[in-house]
């Protein structure tokens, strides 16, 4: 290396200042605190210009964090509007399984229908939703479908009831055939319906009265047969209004109740348990009678129903007479 060339490599590791006294250039040394001064200065400034770069880059031009982040948004919001779809199908299936249920299923087993109130009751509000997504962009989104499926929840858990209730009295179907009143009452041959069910003419006072069941014409002594299977909850003379004299009724369950009239005797107590076809007493002409007859009546649920709708038609006399226990042959007539 040339001198030259070494001079001036030496000098620009220093910094020299021309002194006016001297007329000559002096080194000039800058202390550490100065130079650390500057530095902290440069990169405080470095920073900052840097942030607005940024800052003016952000504001004008999507940064690939927050790309992944709007798509993100976009794919939860896409899936809770399919959730609400699927929310909203269920919703539309249940109501129907809803109205199958009450017009077909509990129908059969004589079930009174669950009240589309009760089924449709929801609970709570919204403002147990306000602090779990109060702040979320979404909080409208999801605070209706958080509602939906809550409200869907309690519905499907009414509805199981429901189908549990039905489960149940399907195992129970056998015995409900025999307890259903499905037989004539009295073995009379042939049989004389003197009375029908509806609004007739009292025969004590002429007055236009509502008829409860069916009388049956018969003579003192004939025998009076429980139509179903059952527990006797009244065997005794009745001092009512309506006049039933010695009077039977009969709790089949399943809410149907019976009640034999006007009796001559009583057979059964209290508390009895009586099975079809069993005689229970005889026609006679006590309380409120003009004449020897049964008075006979159906309740289901505790409201007054046409007994002759509940008679089964196809069954044999033979048939009905061995469930009564009577010998067909002394019976005189025909079967009607």
């Amino acid at each position: 290396m040339r001198f030259k060339d070494f001079k001036y490599q030496e000098m620009a590791k220093f910094k020299y200042r021309f002194n006016p006294e001297t007329l000559s250039f002096e080194v000039h040394k800058i202390s550490i605190g100065k130079r650390l001064k500057r530095f902290t200065g440069l990169f405080i400034a470095s920073v900052v210009v840097a942030a607005g770069c940024y800052s003016l880059y952000a504001y004008y031009f999507d940064t690939p964090k927050l790309l992944s982040l709007r798509r993100a948004n976009a794919e939860l919001a896409l899936e809770l509007e399919l959730l609400k779809k699927h929310i909203a199908y269920a919703d539309k299936t249940l109501s129907q399984l809803q109205l199958r249920d009450n017009n077909v299923y509990r129908p059969i087993f004589g079930l009174s229908e669950i009240p589309m109130t009760v089924r449709n009751a929801g609970f709570g509000g919204v403002d147990r939703y306000a602090t779990k997504y109060g702040k979320s962009i979404y909080a409208n989104l999801l605070t209706e479908c958080a509602l939906q499926l809550d409200h869907l929840q309690r519905r499907v858990y009414i509805q199981t009831m429901s189908f549990d209730t039905v489960a149940q009295n399907a195992l129970l179907i056998e015995q409900m055939v025999d307890c259903v009143p499905a037989i004539q009452p009295i073995a009379a041959l042939p049989l004389h319906i003197s009375s029908f069910f509806g609004v007739r003419t009292d025969p004590m006072d002429g007055d236009l009265r509502f008829h409860r069941g069916l009388d049956f014409r018969g003579k003192i002594g004939d025998k009076v047969f429980v139509t179903g299977n059952g527990k006797v909850i009244a065997a005794d003379f009745s001092f009512s209004k309506t006049g039933y004299g010695n009077c039977v009724v009969v709790d089949h369950g399943f809410g149907y109740k019976t009640r034999y009239a006007h009796l001559h005797t009583i057979l059964v107590r209290h508390g009895q348990q009586v099975q079809r076809g069993q005689q229970i007493g005889t026609v006679g002409n006590t309380g409120r009678s003009k004449a020897p007859h049964l008075h006979y009546e159906v309740l289901l649920r505790d409201e007054h129903v046409n007994p002759i709708n509940f008679f089964t038609n196809d069954i044999e006399s033979e048939d009905l007479m061995s469930i009564m226990h009577i010998n067909i042959k002394d019976i005189k007539g025909e079967f009607d």
